[in-house]
């Protein structure tokens, strides 16, 4: 699965009122997942914003793989008062974010969504791969460039196991013929 790092500053634009950023027309849908166990954890459908400032995405929805803790903490340093709790996922109980509760005015754009901070999640754009199929350099197809070295190794690997067959046998002959004396 091919993954996309989740891009804060291009195809957005900014709502300059709370300096947060406001996803693009999208033809194709984001999924975003944990980056430690790449469970889904929600999706651009959901897409409320962004803040660059802080290095969160903001979603209205998440899916059953976020956890929501019940402890309510108090965050005077930053937020001035904020209420929140914090988010982890289910999988592996990675810390990825926080869902505030009571806010001041000029941070009521986090109330009630979820914040998920983007160094914790990794994100997949639904059609994002191409008809072009990965071929594994050790699993190409024979076709008839590669046919004939292909055949150049395994005469060489027949070599190599005739060479290895006749001195197996001489080494058998040696121990028969040092357990027949004794």
């Amino acid at each position: 699965m091919a993954g996309v790092t989740v891009d804060l500053l291009t195809d957005y634009e900014v709502e300059k009122d709370s300096s947060t950023f406001i996803i693009g027309d999208s033809d194709l849908p984001v999924v975003f997942l944990c980056s430690q166990c790449r469970l889904p954890v929600g999706d651009s459908l959901a897409w409320v914003g962004a803040n660059p400032k802080e290095n969160m995405i903001h979603l209205k929805r998440v899916t059953k793989n976020v956890q929501v803790n019940k402890e309510q903490k108090l965050d005077t340093a930053n937020e001035s008062g904020c209420i929140y709790v914090l988010l982890s996922c289910s999988g592996c109980s990675l810390l990825l974010g926080r869902m505030y509760l009571c806010t001041p005015a000029h941070l009521d754009y986090k109330r009630n969504v979820y914040c998920l901070a983007v160094a914790y999640i990794e994100s997949y754009v639904l059609g994002s791969t191409t008809n072009v199929e990965f071929v594994d350099e050790r699993k190409k197809p024979i076709v008839l460039e590669t046919q004939t070295e292909v055949l150049e190794e395994l005469a060489k690997s027949q070599t190599v196991l005739n060479l290895m067959i006749a001195r197996l046998a001489v080494v058998e002959e040696k121990i028969e013929s040092l357990t027949n004396k004794e």
